[in-house]
Order: structure tokens, then C-alpha cells, then sequence
């Protein structure tokens, strides 16, 4: 009973996180505030801006473009902190909760076998949409990213209710993110270029990755436990790294710590 509500909180915790985040960038454009949104968000002449839009934006322009410090600034963030972004802040966090069925993580971490394919498949993605903004000099990702998506679908509706006419956009967008989180369920996992980016940078991280006390560890024991890899939703198995799958992809979510019956799991600074 006391692990359920533990779990419950870290969730909880998770999905007022994403929420708070969706309410800044959402209550700034409804009250024209002018701070841009989750990938250029930024007022006073200090930007966050994403990555991978900044290196697609790059190689369409073909040369470094002027927001290049604070790409930098993020890209050490996560030097620092790993995936955090995934877990906490993307907004598919938020939307596979509330509309997703429950189940689905744990079958699918049980049913799917890692394979090359599924471990490698993003960083190929990845290489295809650089590529790709190269040749046709436009941010390829940007137009089918999720997250922007997401709040390109919600500002769709809300031009509604400004005595705008329906556009296209009120249906496409949210077709488009229907398909990408709930149609191919492994999107995060297996195709998220983002996702592959921050893994990358995040696999120089020396910090704040899970820590497996061998002493504990039922896998460790000859016991096919597989707790955290039901839990994970990379599907790390943290107690058998021979899966393809590194610690480097890990997204701070912290479910394998809560969630370990013999509490092996811990995170510097957390748990």
C-alpha cells in the first residue's frame, strides 16, 4: 500500500510538472504576452530554444544561426541532467496519461523484443531529418514534431472562438498526434528523433543516473524480475544491460526506483 502511493505521487508530481508548463507557454499566447512557446520560449533577450530545431534551422540556413548560445546553454542542461525533458516537460507525457490506456506501457515492454531496430531506429530518424533539412532547407521535424503539434492543435481552437474561420489546421494537427502517440504507441521509444538527440548528449552525463545495488538486485539473484523494463518507458532493464538498451536513454522518470520490490534502485540526489 505505501509503494502504490509512492508511485502515485511520483505520477502525480510528473503530470503537474508537464501541466504547469503547458499552462505558461498557453496562458502567454491566449494573453499575447510574447514569450513564444515550448521550443523558442524566452522574454528579456533570455531564450531557451530546442535543439534539434536550432540544428535544423542551421542547416536549412546553412550557417550557425545567432541563437546558437542558448542551444548550447540546453544541450548542457542535459549534459547535466539526462532526459529530464522527456519525463517532466514534453506534453506527450501529459496526453498519453490522460488518453491513453493504462496497460499499455506494461504490455508493451513485456510483448515487444529489443532489437537493433528498436534501439537504434531513433538515431537513424535523427540522421534522416538533419539530412533532410539540409536538402530541402526547411526545419523537417518541426512540421510533424509532436509537441508543436500538440500546441499548434490547441491554438487552432481557440482561433474558434476569435470569430476565425476553421482551417486545416484544426484537423490536421490533431490527426497528426492522434496517429504519432497512439497509433505508433512506440514513438517516444523508438522513432523521437529529440529523443535521440538528448540521449546522445545525455550519454556524456556523469550525474544523476540510476544506481543498481547489486546486493539487492533480484535479477542480480537469478530471479527473472524484470520490474523496472515493465515500468521503464524506454524499456530499460536495468538489472541486465545486454538488452541494446543503455542507461543513457533513461528519462528520470524515477518509476523503476519506486516501483523495485527489493528498493535496489536509486538516483543520486533523489532517492
Amino acid at each position: 500500500m505505501i509503494k502504490e502511493k509512492v508511485v502515485s505521487k511520483t505520477k502525480i508530481i510528473r503530470v503537474v510538472t508537464v501541466a504547469l508548463v503547458i499552462l505558461v507557454i498557453v496562458s502567454g499566447g491566449v494573453g499575447k504576452l510574447n514569450y513564444g512557446g515550448i521550443c523558442s520560449l524566452g522574454t528579456w533577450d533570455i531564450l531557451i530554444t530546442c535543439p534539434l530545431g536550432f540544428l535544423e534551422r542551421s542547416l536549412a540556413a546553412r550557417e550557425l544561426l545567432p541563437q546558437w548560445p542558448s542551444a548550447v546553454l540546453i544541450l548542457f542542461s542535459v549534459l547535466l541532467l539526462g532526459r529530464v525533458f522527456c519525463a517532466w516537460v514534453c506534453p506527450s507525457v501529459l496526453l498519453r496519461r490522460v488518453f491513453g490506456n493504462k496497460g499499455e506501457l506494461t504490455k508493451q515492454n513485456t510483448k515487444v523484443k529489443e532489437s537493433i531496430w528498436a534501439s537504434y531506429s531513433p538515431y537513424a530518424v535523427l540522421g534522416g531529418v538533419l539530412i533532410a533539412s539540409f536538402i530541402f532547407r526547411f526545419p523537417v521535424f518541426c512540421f510533424f514534431c509532436p509537441i508543436g503539434l500538440f500546441f499548434g492543435a490547441f491554438y487552432a481552437v481557440m482561433r474558434l472562438f476569435s470569430l476565425d474561420s476553421p482551417s486545416l489546421e484544426l484537423v490536421l494537427f490533431p490527426t497528426m498526434l492522434g496517429l504519432e502517440l497512439w497509433v505508433l504507441k512506440s514513438w517516444c521509444r523508438s522513432i523521437c528523433p529529440l529523443g535521440a538527440l538528448l540521449s546522445i548528449v545525455g550519454n556524456l552525463n556523469p550525474f544523476f543516473m540510476p544506481e543498481v545495488k547489486k546486493n539487492k538486485c533480484l535479477t542480480a539473484k537469478g530471479i527473472n524480475c524484470q520490474a523496472c523494463k515493465r515500468v521503464c518507458p524506454e524499456g530499460i532493464d536495468l538489472g541486465n544491460l545486454d538488452t541494446g538498451l543503455s542507461p543513457n536513454s533513461c528519462t528520470k522518470c524515477l518509476e523503476c526506483s519506486v516501483r523495485c520490490p527489493a528498493k535496489a534502485i536509486k538516483f543520486p540526489l533523489w532517492s
